[in-house]
This record gives C-alpha cells, sequence and structure tokens, in this order.
C-alpha cells in the first residue's frame, strides 16, 4: 500500500419493502460494500466488475441502440468531483475565477477543456509518484480531429501499462452511475423538481427563483455548489448527475455499434467531438438520465464541464 492512502470499507444495507398478504417467507436484507480509499486529497470509491446495459433502444437518438457492455476489471472513481482548489493546487491558476457559475475552493472545477482534463490527469499522476496514462503530442498533428474549429489538435494515446490518473471511458462512466439499474436515473424514474433535487444540482434548484406578480417565473443566477451535499448513488458516487456535466475520454460517435461490447475504450474512429456526461446545473431534470450523452470539441472551455478521475483497480 502506498504512503498516505487510505481505505476503508462501509457497508450499506438497502431494505427490500414486502406486501405481506398470505404470510410469505420475508426477502433478506440486500448488502452492498462500498470501499474507499484516498490518494492525497482526493477520495476513491470502487466499483467492482459486471456486465450493464449501455444506452437505451430509442430510435435516432445517439445512446441508442442499447447493448449489453462487460466491465471485466474493478476500477476507483473519484467520489467527488475534482474542485477548484484541487486543480488550482496542482496547475496554479483557476479558471473559474470570476465565473458567474461560482468561485470558491470547495466548489467543483469547470471552465476546462478535454484537453486541460487529460493533462491534469497527467500531472496528478507525476506528483503522487505514477506513471501516465496519456502520451500527450502538442504539435497539433492528430489526423483523426477533423474539426475545422480546433487549432490545438493534441494526439492522445494511452499507456495501457501505466497506473496513473485517467478520464473515465463512457462505459466506465455509465457503469459508475447506473450499476446495472434500467431506469432513467440512478434514484429511479422520478424526474420531479424535487424528486431529481434530493440527489442532483439542476436548473430548477442551482440558482434563484424569479417570480412576476406572486407566481413562479424562472430561475436565474445558477451556481455550482460544494460536491456531496445531495444523496449518492448506489456505489456511493456523489454528484454524478447535475452540478457540473463530466468529460470522458471518448470519441463521440452519433450512435452506438449494436454488437455487444467487452471493455470499450473510446474509440478509435475519425471524430470532431469527445464526449460529455451526466448534465449540469444548466439542465433540466429530465436531461440528467444516465445513458444520456453530448458532443463538445476537446479545445472548448463553454459551458460548466468538470473532472471526474479513475485510477485502475
Amino acid at each position: 500500500m502506498r504512503p498516505g492512502l487510505k481505505v476503508t470499507a462501509i457497508a450499506v444495507i438497502i431494505f427490500s419493502s414486502v406486501l405481506m398478504t398470505s404470510a410469505p417467507a420475508p426477502k433478506k436484507a440486500v448488502k452492498h460494500t462500498i470501499v474507499e480509499k484516498s490518494i492525497g486529497d482526493i477520495p476513491f470509491v470502487f466499483i467492482p466488475a459486471g456486465s450493464f446495459k449501455m444506452g437505451r433502444d430509442v430510435k435516432g437518438r445517439d445512446y441508442a441502440p442499447s447493448r449489453t457492455v462487460k466491465i471485466t476489471k474493478g476500477f476507483w472513481i473519484g467520489k467527488y468531483e475534482i474542485t477548484q482548489k484541487q486543480y488550482r493546487d496542482l496547475k496554479g491558476t483557476n479558471p473559474c475565477t470570476e465565473s458567474r457559475y461560482g468561485e470558491g475552493d470547495s466548489l467543483p472545477l469547470f471552465n476546462v477543456s478535454w484537453y486541460d482534463a487529460v493533462d491534469f490527469c497527467n500531472e496528478l499522476s507525476l506528483k503522487h509518484g505514477l506513471k501516465p496514462y496519456y502520451n500527450i503530442s502538442k504539435n497539433g498533428t492528430d489526423d483523426d480531429n477533423i474539426s475545422d474549429h480546433d487549432e490545438v489538435k493534441r494526439g492522445v494515446t494511452v499507456n495501457k501499462d501505466a497506473d496513473g490518473f485517467r478520464l473515465p471511458t463512457e462505459a466506465q462512466w455509465e457503469y459508475a452511475c447506473m450499476g446495472t439499474k434500467l431506469s432513467d436515473f440512478y434514484w429511479g424514474d422520478n424526474q420531479s423538481w424535487d424528486g431529481a433535487g434530493a440527489y442532483a444540482w439542476h436548473m430548477f434548484n442551482a440558482g434563484q427563483k424569479n417570480y412576476s406578480r406572486g407566481r413562479f417565473w424562472w430561475v436565474k443566477y445558477h451556481k455550482v455548489r460544494k460536491p456531496g451535499q445531495k444523496r449518492p448513488n448506489l456505489f456511493g458516487v456523489y454528484d454524478m448527475s447535475g452540478n457540473v456535466a463530466e468529460w470522458c475520454f471518448d470519441r463521440y460517435s452519433p450512435s452506438y455499434p449494436s454488437a455487444d461490447k467487452e471493455d470499450p475504450d473510446g474509440g478509435d474512429n475519425e471524430f470532431r467531438y469527445r464526449v460529455v456526461r451526466g448534465g449540469s446545473i444548466l439542465d433540466a431534470p429530465k436531461d440528467l438520465a444516465g445513458y444520456k450523452r453530448w458532443p463538445v470539441e476537446p479545445f472548448e472551455k463553454t459551458g460548466t464541464n468538470g473532472i471526474r478521475v479513475v485510477l485502475p483497480e
């Protein structure tokens, strides 16, 4: 075990309610053990290997068709989103300074590009004595990037033998968010303001309510919020829906291949966009579904896109 690394195990008991009719045998409680560790000031939660249904069968959507994906190796994912302080302590700057969405040490990081995100992962690896996961070329010669707008075009490949920090793949992100649940959200199918609001900061609870003639009119002045204030998902991960959206490693394509897949790694096709997941304070509850995805060009720093890091088992 590395110095400074603490591992704890927390048992979470989920009780199933049973409607008693003719005195059937009572169901046993389902036990899920949450295992955590910390590296420096970043806490992680362990996600065990498993299979799940990725995407949904909605014709014409970019999350279709659904397919069975097998995650063959467990992994560690950040319990919270990376904060502005964690980024500034490593990089020396805070990209959220004077942002209308909120500036503060304990607030989640945003206003970073995908290139910023992979670079952060590598520098974080070096800080903690780990081998960087990404090979980053800064000469602008990524021939697979066919964007007409991206003048950065850093070539980024992975070192599969490395033990360093990385962004989650889409498959890892969706599995860590939803597990094997087939509902829209990790809390079920409730997309009401209050129902979703117990688990996520979204468009209708992350700002100031505006009234006209005594009646609710709109919400404005949206602000990101300190991670961990809402309820976690089954794995004990917080804010996977709402607050800030989160960069994934994957190249974006407008649909999934129909074949079942084992450990999809982000693709090797031509691309214009990388994938963002989870939605943010600027999204309505219905858009926080665990299978929804957004295409964003890797150089863009617009909106509220942030970082959640992953480590191998």
